[in-house]
């Protein structure tokens, strides 16, 4: 049963690290895609901000305040990013509307331009990103993946979508974690631990085993004996209660003779089947054994 069980157990691990190198390799690839858009979403902020400062010229009451290309690399952070850039773009463009000048002016068609660019590479960027999510989330709602992902450390991944006017949904760009191994690392050493025991186990039981074995084996020849009466042929093996038995009933004389399986040497035995077997051994015995 042990045998069975540490078996079992070296099995679930190894499906168990299958599972997790097929996630964990997926899990990678929506971490990359991830950090594509956020790079691209970056380089948006910054032509923005050059913007800024091209229309700050042409600005009269209302200010521009420059956005910040934040160093946080959470999904959520970039989500806020860029609704805030949606938001300055459309002031931006507003006040390109009151200023020909403005609208005219070479430099502003460049950067607006170069930014119409960073929003077609956002959105490239977002749909490999969704595609990479949706293999993700694929397998790891497959079964039998589904049964240990979430034991494993694995998540549900989420999908980025933007509207029209540049806003997500906050809950859609919420952070994508996996706990990189240590849940792993945990299953893997209680599995160990349990292995170990089972090993230990099956050890002492077969240690067990062969001693009882081993006793038994001792035990046999004393248990059996071949016996003979003088002048007759050998009979047995029988235990040697029974010997004893028919010792004391009358069947067998007191000078029955007894002898081990695989031994040639004979004895008598004594007639009192509660003693101990003190017989001696004669040449007479042996040669009648041999005739």
């Amino acid at each position: 049963m042990l045998t069975f069980i540490f078996i079992v157990l070296i099995v679930l691990v190894l499906w168990a690290a299958r599972i997790y190198n097929s996630l964990q390799k997926l899990a990678q690839n929506v971490r990359e895609s991830s950090s594509n858009v956020q790079v691209a979403i970056s380089k948006k902020l910054s032509l923005i901000n050059q913007l800024i400062e091209v229309v700050k010229n042409y600005q009269t009451g209302e200010q521009l305040v420059q956005l910040k290309v934040s160093q946080d690399n959470s999904t959520a952070a970039m989500s806020s990013s860029y609704q805030q850039s949606g938001t300055v773009m459309n002031a931006i463009q507003g006040l390109a509307q009151r200023f020909p000048d403005l609208k005219a002016n070479e430099q502003y068609h460049r950067l607006v331009n170069n930014i119409e660019s960073c929003e077609a590479e956002i959105g490239k960027t977002r749909n490999h990103y969704n595609g990479m999510v949706k293999g993700y989330n694929s397998e790891r709602l497959s079964i039998p993946t589904v049964f240990i992902a979430r034991a494993l450390g694995f998540g549900e991944a989420p999908y980025l979508q933007f509207d029209q006017s540049g806003a997500t949904d906050p809950n859609s760009l919420k952070e994508f974690k996996t706990d990189d191994g240590e849940r792993l690392q945990q299953l893997l050493s209680g599995a160990g631990n349990t292995i170990a025991k089972t090993t230990r186990n099956l050890t002492q039981q077969a240690g067990n085993a062969g001693k009882l074995l081993a006793d038994k084996m001792k035990e046999a020849p004393s248990s059996a004996y071949f016996y003979m009466v003088s002048g007759g042929t050998p009979k047995g093996p029988v235990p040697l209660t029974d010997i004893h038995a028919m010792v004391a009933s009358g069947s067998l004389p007191a000078t029955v003779q007894i002898s081990r399986p695989g031994s040639d040497e004979w004895q008598f035995i004594s007639a009192d089947p509660r003693a101990e077997v003190s017989p001696e051994t004669t040449n007479g015995s042996s040669a009648d054994v041999s005739a």
